[in-house]
């Protein structure tokens, strides 16, 4: 049952009630009065009753919208960790690579609160990237000095 029915309904049950609360004001005999007050408290319960039943209808519906809201994230994140898969990088650390364009490392820390925080190079040369999100440093690349250098023959 929707709201607007069960506005319609209490609606409809309280002019009913006030028709009651009519005839009982006019000049009728003890016996009609005693039916006519119980015809209106049956009428005060079912008013309360739609009453009830309209908020639990309104706090379903709260509650059918949140999960909705918590499954279309859910979804986009399964969707987005879908690009990513678990990799040992040349330097030895274990993160996420995204498997797409443009290619790039995520944090496996942050990527299980479940957010993707993309690596920074530290540009120092040491190979060692830097998560924005959690600070934490990851051996992405071989070092420089991990690198065997050329070796020049002939002097300088």
């Amino acid at each position: 049952m929707d709201p607007i029915s069960l506005t319609g309904a209490y609606q409809g049950l309280k002019a009913a009630k006030e028709i009651l609360g009519a005839l009982f004001d006019a000049k009728v005999d003890s016996e009609s009065r005693s039916k006519i007050l119980e015809a209106q408290g049956k009428l005060g319960e079912v008013q309360d009753a739609l009453f009830m039943l309209r908020e639990k209808l309104a706090e379903l519906q709260q509650e059918r919208d949140q999960l909705r809201d918590e499954l279309a994230t859910a979804k986009n994140w399964s969707d987005r960790a879908a690009q990513y898969e678990l990799a040992t990088t040349p330097g030895s650390a274990v993160v996420f690579r995204f498997t797409g364009q443009p290619e790039h490392f995520a944090c496996p820390s942050c990527f299980n609160k479940p957010e993707v925080q993309i690596l920074q190079d530290n540009r120092v040369m040491t190979g060692t990237y830097r998560c924005p999100g959690c600070e934490a440093q990851f051996p992405v690349k071989l070092r420089e000095s991990d690198n065997p250098l050329p070796v020049r023959r002939g002097g300088y």
